[in-house]
């Protein structure tokens, strides 16, 4: 019987990555077959999804991501070292700064019931700043950088809630990633805004810049006051009015000493039709203070490379739907996960954003199966023995 040829495109990936040079032939035989099960239009990261783009019975690859001897860490080490060089090499080609973004999302799921034979590992409760309330499920860390208009996933996990803070993860990160060899920058929501993230990223190499609270204390001309009552005395003539992404905000800049920070600046903003509605305040810190204001505002709003992750892989890879019960399996799904933006992003013939990728991928994953069909047809290969090779 013929067998269903595994993607072109999928393949020369592995190939590239010297994936084959670490793994058997068969973890290489399943890694490709969890890539092209996401190339699939409908994938939700079910085994079920998984099984309809290998041969291998859905109770095999079961058992292969979630207990199977494979070392998942070669695995984790080959795509941040890809990604954090493409990035690096394309900033220092182009003259821009190179970019760390750094957040987390929670995947909810059902609580079980105290009966629950076997219920998902790891899960706990999480506050989703989002909701404004505790919710049942995974929290999910992710790393990427991104210079000009290219961003890359670095890492993804599952944050391990028993084991450490998310601020100990996030300074642990800091402290692991590469010596930058051009200007670059660490950026973060405000939950992470702290002097000893700010000091982790001064020992690495990397300027801070990201949100923070309105209660954070500033000391203008020496006055100790929040960021929120200082706000109360800025007027229009103390302001700037900065364009950031076609959008306009009104911007006190404070530049001098915050608790557990020598010196930074602070930029206190509005958006130009709400000056002083304090619902609509917002406030952005920068330990590079050679920055002009609108740049800060800028690179800041690079972070959203990270949102919108984590958006596309809960819209078209089934993220936050995955059914595996042990936190091994959850580990290497996401790994695989981050392996397949690689792929989308920068395993194809040329850099795309994810999106064009992952539609690349799908035509032609579509149209390898297409041919297969024909092929099969022509070398007079029985409807039932194809029909097989798909169940």
């Amino acid at each position: 019987m013929e067998s269903i040829p595994q993607s072109a495109p999928i393949c020369k990936f592995i190939k590239d990555l010297m994936l084959e040079s670490i793994y058997s032939q068969i973890t290489i035989k399943h890694i490709i077959s969890f890539l092209t099960a996401m190339a699939l239009k409908g994938y939700t990261a079910k085994m079920t999804d998984i099984a309809k783009a290998s041969q291998c019975h859905r109770t095999t690859l079961s058992y292969f991501i979630s207990k199977s001897p494979w070392d998942e860490k070669p695995l984790e080490d080959v795509v941040k070292n890809r990604s954090y060089q493409h990035i690096e090499q394309l900033s220092k080609k182009t003259g821009t700064s190179l970019f760390v973004s750094f957040d987390d999302t929670i995947n909810p799921k059902t609580k079980p019931s105290s009966q629950a034979k076997r219920p998902m590992q790891g899960t706990s409760f999480h506050h989703s700043h989002l909701l404004n309330k505790d919710v049942w499920g995974h929290q999910v860390q992710a790393t990427m950088v991104s210079t000009s208009n290219i961003a890359l996933i670095y890492d993804v996990h599952r944050y391990y809630k028993e084991k450490q803070s998310k601020m100990e993860y996030a300074i642990e990160l800091i402290k692991q990633l590469p010596k930058p060899e051009t200007k670059s920058y660490f950026l973060a929501d405000r939950w992470y805004t702290n002097g000893k993230i700010i000091n982790a990223c001064a020992y690495s190499g990397y300027h801070y810049i990201g949100a923070i609270k309105a209660n954070r204390i500033i000391y203008p001309q020496g006055i100790r006051i929040s960021i929120a009552d200082f706000a109360q005395y800025i007027e229009l003539n103390d302001v700037d009015l900065v364009t950031v992404n076609g959008s306009q905000f009104y911007v006190y800049r404070y530049e001098g000493k915050l608790n557990g920070i020598e010196n930074a600046v602070v930029c206190i903003s509005y958006p130009e039709d709400c000056f002083k509605n304090p619902k609509s305040l917002r406030a952005f810190i920068s330990t590079d203070v050679s920055l002009e204001t609108a740049a800060i505002l800028d690179y800041y709003s690079r972070r959203w490379c990270i949102e919108t992750f984590f958006a596309q892989s809960k819209d078209s890879l089934g993220f936050g739907k995955y059914q595996i019960r042990s936190v091994k399996g959850i580990e290497r799904l996401l790994l695989l996960t981050a392996l397949f933006h690689l792929l989308s992003t920068i395993g194809l013939d040329s850099p795309l954003p994810f999106g064009n990728g992952l539609h690349s991928l799908r035509k032609s994953v579509s149209e390898e199966f297409i041919a297969f069909i024909y092929h099969s047809a022509q070398n007079n290969v029985p409807l039932a023995d194809v029909i097989a090779m798909r169940a």
